[in-house]
């Protein structure tokens, strides 16, 4: 009997460990879209006040929409910011395409903004 309550409690403590190292890597892998995405709009918005033309900086927002995909988290206030910030990018390449450069700059500045402050409140919730 004793074997079996060791066997038993081997076991539990195996899924246990095997839950929080799988927790750590995606913790770290949302940190790191975080990181990449928010690197990735700081380019877009430079090349965009430096006048660089519409098509790289829609290239650049459609590379920072891949890049913030992985970034997930269960806290429902982050999660709005994070949608609003989605939708800021994906408004800022739509008006970016349709010639609004003036609209289209705004709304990619916003979309940077909710993503620092994503990035900020995750980072301290982690």
């Amino acid at each position: 009997m004793n074997v079996l309550k060791i066997l038993i409690c081997l076991a539990v403590f195996g899924f246990l460990s095997s839950n929080s190292i799988a927790y750590a890597e995606n913790n770290a892998e949302v940190k790191a879209a975080l990181d990449q995405t928010v690197a990735k709009l700081e380019q877009a918005v430079a090349a965009f006040e430096k006048g660089e033309d519409a098509k790289v900086v829609v290239d650049m927002i459609l590379e920072a929409k891949q890049l913030q995909k992985p970034i997930a988290t269960s806290d429902g206030k982050v999660s709005v910011i994070k949608a609003k910030a989605n939708n800021n990018l994906g408004k800022a390449r739509t008006s970016l395409n349709d010639g609004d450069t003036k609209g289209g700059g705004e709304l990619l500045k916003e979309a940077l903004a909710g993503y620092k402050e994503v990035k900020e409140k995750y980072n301290a919730s982690h």
